[in-house]
């Protein structure tokens, strides 16, 4: 018997089941609609259940990329923390299906969240539970006026017209169904919202249906009846049995196997942490016999084996892009496609969507004359795989891959200036474009330093040059930040020691783009000559710190205090006079001479570096 039919054979035994539960939980209403053929909840189900069992069953992998495979050959179980508790897979699967929790999945791309729900999907079929599993990918919603569940009702008709509303209303009210949402990070901004509240709505009035939520990580404050269940990475020993577990030569496998000590592990978790990236890295590690540091380097390396990986079916001889492109002309219309997709914050589209973003990079490398788009599409999906393709849905293989390429393309491109292409990056410095920039830096660090910090730099000194510290300590630190955070710490001779750090930037800070890029620099200027942000320290004694305390009260935002009493802290507002009494212009002061010095460290390295190749490479 194929695994099909032993699949249908599953799933007939499921309906069968599931009817049957029915009609215990509800026979007065069974029987009657039952005998009058008008609302049989077997009817149309059938043809859903099939649909998606088989989505759920089988996956596409990176290193088999032309045929499925079964998931449960290769699943590797997940681990969870919601508050402090860590949790394996089942309890949170047990805790969801027998507690009625409402329950978001919280992880980063690639980590796994979207296999979960299909192997939740594939184990309610499988395991004979009385629920009817509902797969539904919130990037599949419209953007007109539907409400979700009018969406989620018409994935279902989609494959059976026969199953009315009447039949779905009756599920719903009955918790009948157990709902897989997937993908809410990828709900555009205007209905993000909306999609949220309507969520919550649904969980309160239908209780007694399960609902799991996957999300990449965010604020879900307002989730009030929902546990919010954290996605771990892998640690070493989940790596392992997934190297293990994925179809390869099982040579190769032992190989990197035996190179991925623990030491190795956590010095390349970042990758290693990640399913679909542990995958890249044991590509790269069979071409490459070794693991890059960098992770722009990975991420080259990641590409050229992709590239090798469409040519080598053909042997020794090249195999052409259907694009009829060089490798390194589709890179730059990749590079182009990925900047202005993470520009507008996009990273899954429809075929419509995928098509005028080729079409505009194409124009912009001036192919496309010569190129067609749906052949560019067809390469980025099947070549190289740097796209992945479920029905007219596209999405990156990994969003991180979208980073790099942009970053590239930041770096290689000479003709903006580089101060103008990163000004015109939101957020540029926030923790969600942290290894966007990251890398824009590691990729050529000299043309970051001369050619933006460097510029960054003078304008801020030329306005502390127009500063009093001693009377205004503040105009110092604002440029930073919108309050310090001075921690004490007891000593021996019961004094204290203000360790004083700028404290993070407030999100409804007027100018928060100016103050994280100000923040940067001086945590460079911090890594060069240290004692800066976070030891720069001033004695004070225990009465000093009570005076202050009493004196300027409305300017302390809030204290903490450790239970040993070793440890202390506050958040003080950046008014002058406490500044001038907590000696906090000698902070001030120290912070205006080191960027100073870092400015002029900059230009004296540059000088030197342009006088020597002057003299010893172009002669003059």
């Amino acid at each position: 018997m194929s695994i099909e039919e032993l699949s249908n054979k599953g799933i007939d035994s499921f309906v069968n089941n599931f009817v049957s539960f029915i009609s215990k939980k509800a026979p007065e209403f069974c029987i009657a609609q039952y005998k009058k053929h008008e609302m049989k909840l077997n009817k149309g189900l059938p043809e859903y259940i099939k649909a998606n069992y088989q989505r759920c069953a089988y996956v596409r992998t990176l290193l088999k990329r032309d045929r499925p495979t079964e998931l449960d050959k290769i699943y590797e179980p997940l681990q969870f923390k919601i508050d402090d508790d860590i949790l394996k897979e089942d309890e949170i699967k047990s805790s969801i299906s027998t507690n009625l929790h409402r329950t978001i999945i919280s992880g980063y791309a690639g980590n796994g969240k979207t296999i979960f729900l299909k192997k939740i999907y594939k184990e309610l079929i499988d395991s004979q539970v009385n629920f009817y599993p509902i797969f539904f990918e919130l990037r599949n919603i419209s953007s007109g006026t539907q409400t979700l569940l009018d969406c989620i009702y018409e994935s279902i008709v989609t494959y059976s017209d026969s199953f009315t509303q009447k039949q779905f209303t009756y599920g719903l009210k009955k918790g009948l169904f157990y709902f897989l949402i997937d993908g809410l990070d990828e709900v555009s901004d205007s209905q993000q919202s909306n999609i949220q509240e309507e969520i919550i709505k649904l969980t309160l009035k239908y209780p007694y249906c399960p609902f799991v939520v996957t999300s990449r990580p965010n604020e879900f404050t307002t989730w009030e009846n929902f546990h919010v269940a954290h996605l771990l990475p892998f640690d070493y020993r989940q790596c392992q049995s997934y190297i293990t577990k994925i179809d390869f030569i099982e040579e190769r496998k032992t190989e990197f196997l035996e190179f991925l000590t623990e030491d190795e592990f956590e010095e390349h978790k970042e990758f290693l942490s990640n399913p679909l990236l542990a995958s890249m890295m044991l590509l790269t590690f069979d071409e490459y016999g070794d693991i890059p540091a960098k992770r722009h380097i990975f991420y080259e390396k990641c590409f050229q084996v992709l590239i090798k990986e469409h040519d080598a079916s053909k042997g020794r001889f090249h195999r052409p892009l259907k694009s009829k492109l060089s490798h390194e002309e589709l890179e730059k219309v990749f590079m182009y496609f990925c900047a202005m997709t993470y520009q507008k914050q996009e990273y899954s589209f429809t075929l419509q969507q995928v098509d005028k973003y080729i079409n505009s990079a194409l124009k912009i490398v001036n192919l496309d004359s010569i190129c067609k788009k749906n052949d560019i599409r067809y390469d980025f999906v099947h070549s190289v795989s740097l796209l992945l393709q479920d029905s007219n849905y596209f999405e990156f293989i990994h969003r991180s891959f979208q980073e790099y390429f942009f970053a590239k393309l930041i770096v290689n491109d000479r003709k903006y200036e580089l101060e103008n292409k990163l000004d015109n990056i939101d957020s540029l410095f926030s923790i969600e474009k942290f290894n966007l920039f990251a890398m824009i830096e590691d990729m050529d660090h000299d043309y970051f330093e001369t050619e933006y910090v460097l510029k960054k730099l003078k304008v801020l000194n030329e306005y502390f040059e127009s500063i009093d510290v001693e009377n205004e300590p503040e105009k110092i630190f604002e440029q930073f930040a919108d309050s310090l955070n001075i921690n004490l710490f007891s000593s021996h001779n019961d004094n204290f020691i203000f360790s004083i750090y700028l404290y993070p930037l407030s999100k409804l800070s007027m100018h928060k783009n100016k103050k994280e890029l100000n923040y940067f620099i001086l945590s460079k200027v911090d890594d060069i000559y240290g004692n800066l942000i976070f030891n720069y320290s001033i004695n004070l004694s225990r009465n000093d710190i009570l005076k202050v305390r009493s004196k300027y009260d409305s300017c302390i935002e809030r204290t903490m205090k450790s239970k040993d009493n070793t440890y202390e802290g506050m958040i003080i507002r950046l008014d002058r006079k406490i500044l001038i009494e907590l000696k906090c212009t000698k902070y001030a002061q120290y912070i205006k001479k080191r960027l100073n010095n870092y400015y002029n460290d900059i230009l004296s390295r540059t000088k030197k570096q342009r006088s020597i190749m002057d003299k010893e490479i172009f002669k003059n």
